[in-house]
């Protein structure tokens, strides 16, 4: 398992957990549908071939998800689905499909989290490659400026210096 695997898998193992909490794993429904997104991952990692990998993460991304998970918690399985797309576009050399895969994440909503600045680097990676150095910039910004809330909740008050308080 390469290092953006075992991520992908640690993220979606802690999204599953959370969505668990969420909607009670007493739910047939929704267990099932994060079973069959991990079993997407799990096949993902295992494929030799990018495009059977693309295959069963966008079967995956496709699925209907039951209306017993939350949104939010929808929006997270599904962003992680869309950067492992773009990614493995990236990877493969198809930056336009890179692109559209961060775009349909992007579409789910957006939030100050590790999921929407993933698709906000990896959009701002295929846009280099395709020559938007403006759009680019401008997604590596909006995922900067995530990053940067995340790291203030994170540390909240303890990098601010003796002199600024």
């Amino acid at each position: 398992m390469n290092r953006r695997s075992a991520l992908a898998f640690a993220t979606l193992a802690l999204v599953g957990a959370t969505a668990c909490l969420a909607v009670g794993c007493n739910d047939d429904g929704a267990a099932a549908w994060l079973e069959a997104t991990r079993q997407a991952h799990a096949s993902a990692d295992a494929a030799n071939d990018p495009r059977a990998a693309e295959r069963v993460l966008l079967e995956a991304f496709e699925r209907e998800v039951p209306s017993s998970v939350a949104n939010e918690d929808a929006r997270v399985v599904r962003q992680d689905l869309a950067y492992r797309l773009a990614s493995i576009a990236l990877d493969d050399e198809r930056a336009e499909d890179a692109r559209r895969f961060a775009d349909r994440g992007l579409q789910l909503g957006t939030a100050t989290d590790v999921f929407t600045a993933n698709l906000y680097v990896a959009r701002g990676q295929a846009r280099e490659v395709l020559g938007d150095a403006v759009g680019a910039a401008g997604d590596y910004h909006e995922a900067l400026i995530v990053n940067e809330a995340l790291l203030d909740r994170v540390l909240g008050d303890s990098t601010t210096s003796e002199d600024e308080r």
